[in-house]
């Protein structure tokens, strides 16, 4: 869905690539919410029309495709993860979308002229039209040049275009050297040869429905009720002579005696709004507290990885990227910033407001805690992405623990799918593993973290 409110391309995150439709329907929103002058990118271009019916229409995406992939590794890395993307019917200010097509041949017509770079057309609704958008795949060390295979007009086959900085033309002397060496630095390098592994032990799940929630307030409210340690009503009022006593009254003081403070129904009402208080604001950090016990346990619904090195030559610049499949789960690799909860409230006190300046200054700073090896955890719609930089790894060298928590809710399957994926900067490829976690059927409650009602 895009954006209710204007965008420009200056508002598009391109640490990371472009896929989903949301994230493509918002990069055509961009194109159409940006000034005039705006200028395409070596990542981006667009056109406003095409007809893709025709070969002129069909060239001009191939064209844009090679010129993409023929782009050297470290600029292509600059943006969007290397990915680059040609965008066909919409411009800045305006959307013309296009005609119908039919991507069973629009694919093959591209590849007419560009067969060698890994491309894939995305119709997007925008606006009320449809707008195609080539995502075309970063360029890597060790690729050929892509060349043109069929000859088009003044251009003939053979020839390899190169994306600059806002065009796509082809390539010089300089890209052409950048190309024979992008070649020569992928034979260079030997496949990655890691070994990737799991401990776990079975996930146990977490019961928390909105009937459990609620019963577990009623409960705790009536435990505060009958520890909140209410005083006694006053005595029947007796004739008593005037003595240094009166003071009390003089003073507005009338509900106390020597020996403490009688209950009043002033009491009884502000007693009732601090235990409405407290309730609220347990509700509200319940639950982020028991996902930090969870989080914190270093054995329970924990998975540890690990990478090895088994080879007798160094790697550099690993990276272990692990995937979980959602339904049911919430996945972290260290546990949420949480504050306190509150002390149980009390009956009325006469040192309430002493009490409360006193402690005034010193509310304790809710500092959150450092994790070094916690990895990035990004939501990728029906899926969860962890990645890890493990470094270096000398020869038979095992990795340090990489560790996060997966917390399985009531409508999660009994196996979990997590793949495991480890690159390298230095090596080709990358190695994969594929594991199930076992869900167990046994599960906690809100009483295994909190008890409601404490017997002591």
């Amino acid at each position: 869905m895009v954006d209710s409110q204007p965008i420009a391309l200056s508002d598009i995150d391109t640490t990371r690539a472009i896929r989903t439709d949301d994230e493509l329907g918002r990069l055509v929103a961009a194109i159409h919410g940006s000034r005039p002058e705006v200028q395409e990118t070596n990542w981006l271009e667009w056109k406003s029309s095409l007809d893709l019916n025709t070969a002129a229409g069909k060239f001009a995406v191939a064209k844009a495709a090679l010129g993409f992939a023929n782009r050297s590794v470290e600029d292509a890395r600059l943006n969007c993860g290397g990915v680059a993307y040609m965008v066909v019917g919409v411009e800045p200010g305006a959307a013309a979308g296009i005609p119908a097509i039919d991507h069973a041949d629009l694919t093959p017509g591209i590849k007419t002229y560009a067969v060698t770079p890994r491309f894939t057309p995305r119709t997007i609704r925008f606006e009320g039209v449809e707008v195609l958008v080539v995502v075309v795949e970063p360029p890597e060390v060790g690729d050929p040049q892509h060349t043109l295979q069929k000859q088009y007009d003044k251009y003939h086959a053979g020839i390899v275009f190169h994306r600059g900085a806002a065009r796509t033309a082809p390539a010089g002397p300089k890209e052409m050297e950048m190309l024979s060496r992008r070649l020569v630095q992928g034979t260079q390098r030997p496949e990655l040869d890691l070994t990737l592994g799991y401990v776990a032990e079975p996930i146990i799940r977490f019961s928390v429905e909105q009937e459990q929630l609620d019963d577990w307030m009623r409960r705790r409210e009536k435990y505060v009720r009958a520890n909140a340690g209410k005083l006694p009503e006053p005595p029947p009022s007796t004739p008593r002579h005037h003595s240094s006593m009166d003071i009390t009254r003089f003073a507005g003081l009338d509900s106390m005696n020597l020996f403490g403070r009688y209950a009043s129904p002033k009491d009884a009402e502000e007693f009732d709004q601090r235990v409405a208080d407290y309730l609220a604001t347990v509700r509200s950090r319940l639950l982020d507290h028991v996902l930090r016990q969870i989080v914190d346990d270093d054995d329970a619904n924990t998975v540890h990885f690990e990478v090895v090195n088994d080879t007798d030559d160094p790697v550099s610049g690993v990276q272990l990227m692990v995937r979980i499949r959602k339904g049911g789960v919430l996945v972290r690799t260290y546990p949420p910033s949480v504050r306190d909860l509150p002390e149980l409230p009390k009956w009325p006190d006469p040192l309430d407001g002493m009490l409360a300046n006193t402690h005034a200054g010193l509310a304790r700073a809710q500092v959150p805690g450092f994790f070094p090896h916690a990895g990035s955890v990004v939501d990728k719609g029906d899926i969860f992405e962890i990645t890890w930089d493990v470094g270096d790894l000398r020869p038979c060298e095992r990795s340090g623990n990489f560790t996060l928590t997966v917390v399985a809710g009531m409508k999660a399957p009994e196996e979990i799918s997590v793949e495991m994926i480890a690159s390298a900067m230095d090596r080709r490829g990358i190695r994969r593993n594929s594991e199930q976690l076992t869900v167990t059927p046994e599960a906690w409650t809100l009483d295994d973290f909190f008890e409601a009602e404490p017997k002591d």
